[in-house]
């Protein structure tokens, strides 16, 4: 029974250093700290303090200090890491040579954090690797500007992170020349890596980069995004122009050698004949078909009976008169 538990306070062990490691190893936007911004006021500044930053610098002696900034809204959750490089010669410090970091809230209350641990881990999207001093995770207390001051106890390079969110190329304030792509990351990450502290590059660095198929994995599978104006491989993103709107098609312009279309003229309709008068008079007075063509012969008839039976009828009364004298 005892090797069971203690088989599974191992593998408790073994997962909770894995969570821990694969949260420190998340990528960052980098920022690089000037040696003459030493204090928050007039140092690089954040305006969202959620978003996954990597502030790299150095001091170069006991109580030299450099600043950053950046805000929080209320509700947001502060998180923030402090590391030196797994080299020399940071490796060989003593506890009480490492850096410390200050912290002051928005309400103006200071906290310093001192180291607390030495975890060395592999960053696998820079192919960097570094010594996590101490980790804090908390709610922020308020809404507002938090202000972070790194105090060197000796000649150190260090590296703070803040933030978890991984989108890249946000714009900034106070911090130089900035890269717009993971391209432009490596050379300046390569100096810092391979300059101790107030020396000259040794120039070994050259595994030292972005690892670009990583960062894309990051990006398809939606834990990390690209602001506006930056890019994956310093190419600019293409433009897609938009659909012409459909238009009415112009008429086309006539020809000039062409021949004008002549309209077609309506023939001159024949002038009515005699004849065809007649018959029209002849069509109104008796009406339709072969019947008004015979309407006149039965008063014809008629008349003409009349006549002679009247020619008759004197005739006869003629005769009479002159048999009697």
């Amino acid at each position: 029974m005892q090797r069971i538990r203690r088989m599974l306070a191992g593998a408790v062990a073994v997962l909770l250093t894995f969570v821990m490691l694969a949260g420190t190893a998340a990528a960052h936007d980098p920022i690089f700290i000037a040696d003459d911004q030493v204090s928050p006021d007039v140092g690089p500044y954040m305006p969202d303090g959620t978003i996954s930053w990597a502030l790299y610098g150095q001091v170069l002696s006991e109580g030299d200090t450099r600043g950053f900034e950046f805000d929080l809204r209320e509700g947001d959750e502060l998180f923030f890491s402090l590391l030196i490089p797994n080299l020399e010669p940071e490796l060989g410090l003593a506890d009480a040579d490492l850096p410390v970091l200050m912290v002051e809230g928005p309400d103006g209350e200071v906290r310093t954090f001192e180291a607390d641990r030495r975890d060395v881990f592999d960053e696998p999207f820079s192919r960097t690797s570094y010594v996590n001093l101490l980790e804090v995770r908390e709610p922020a207390a308020a809404g507002g500007r938090y202000r972070m001051t790194v105090v060197g106890a000796a000649p150190s390079r260090f590296s703070v992170a803040v933030g978890e969110s991984e989108i890249f190329f946000t714009d900034t304030e106070r911090s130089g020349d900035r890269p717009s792509s993971f391209l432009e990351i490596t050379e300046p990450l390569q100096v810092w890596y391979s300059t101790p502290p107030g020396g000259e590059p040794t120039g070994d660095a050259s595994g030292v980069g972005i690892d670009l198929d990583l960062v894309e994995e990051a990006m398809e599978s939606g834990e990390g995004e690209i602001s506006e104006g930056g890019s994956l491989d310093g190419e600019p993103e293409p433009e897609t122009e938009p659909e012409p709107a459909e238009t009415e098609p112009e008429p086309a312009e006539p020809d000039p050698t062409a021949e004008p279309e002549l309209e077609p003229t309506a023939e001159p309709e024949p002038e009515p004949s005699e004849t065809d008068e007649v018959a029209a008079v002849a069509e109104v007075d008796g009406g339709d078909g072969d019947s008004g063509s015979t309407t006149w012969v039965a008063p014809v008839v008629v008349a003409a009976i009349a006549v002679l039976g009247a020619g008759w009828f004197f005739a006869s009364r003629r005769g009479g008169s002159n048999a009697s004298a």
